[in-house]
């Protein structure tokens, strides 16, 4: 997710994540053992990324979990180590992680646990299944992201220059001024929202709204 131990937060200190407490109890189910049970349980939005969600350390069954050499690093949150479920005779590899020591800005992460929502076999909220993590509509638009809508422009992220900071991490309305590169090598600096605007085309519907 970027170079390891850069803090995302120093080049673009607008960056959302949003980690709320779910107001329900949340049990999670493997190989037919429960993995953890909260009411505790947070979800969080980030930008980018399907919600997730995070249940405390101490309600977890850890006698399922086993401990993997496997790391990655988040340039807003931090380093995270993983954990293997074994539980009914059923392995789910790196399916389960933390962060032992977050960044400052993401501290309320500190003796949580992240799961793969999809890897486990089912999720409940106050003892009832549910099939999706919960959302907010617009909390976070992964929609408005600029990297999905507009891929090819994506594509001319500067290789290098962008220290810390990737495509994905920004709305195309972003203000952000960034390095780009093009097929031909040159190079330059512009604002996200200003390439994308040269590369949208005029409406031909004049002053036509929704409203009639």
């Amino acid at each position: 997710m970027g170079k390891p131990g850069t803090n995302g937060w120093i080049n673009n200190p607008g960056y959302e994540i949003f980690f709320d407490t779910i107001p329900a109890e949340v049990r999670v189910a493997f190989g037919g053992a429960t993995v953890g049970q909260s009411r505790q349980a947070r979800v969080m939005y980030e930008l980018g990324h399907a919600p997730m969600y995070y249940l405390p350390l101490g309600d977890l069954d850890l006698s399922l979990l086993e401990a993997t050499d496997h790391d990655t690093y988040c340039p807003y949150k931090g380093h995270a180590s993983y954990w293997s479920i074994n539980a009914g005779g059923k392995t789910a590899k790196n399916a389960v992680w933390t962060y032992a020591d977050p960044h400052k800005e993401m501290a309320e992460l500190k003796g949580y646990a992240g799961f793969y929502w999809g890897r486990m076999d089912g999720w409940y909220e106050d003892g009832e299944k549910i099939s999706g993590p919960r959302e907010i509509p617009g909390r976070i638009d992964t929609t408005t992201q600029f990297k999905v809508m507009f891929p090819a422009l994506a594509a001319q992220w500067h290789p290098s220059r962008n220290v810390g900071i990737s495509p994905y991490e920004f709305a195309a309305t972003s203000g952000q001024v960034v390095w780009w590169q093009d097929d031909t090598g040159r190079e330059w600096q512009q604002g996200i929202r200003d390439r994308v605007l040269e590369a949208t085309a005029l409406r031909g519907d004049g002053d036509a709204h929704p409203y009639g």
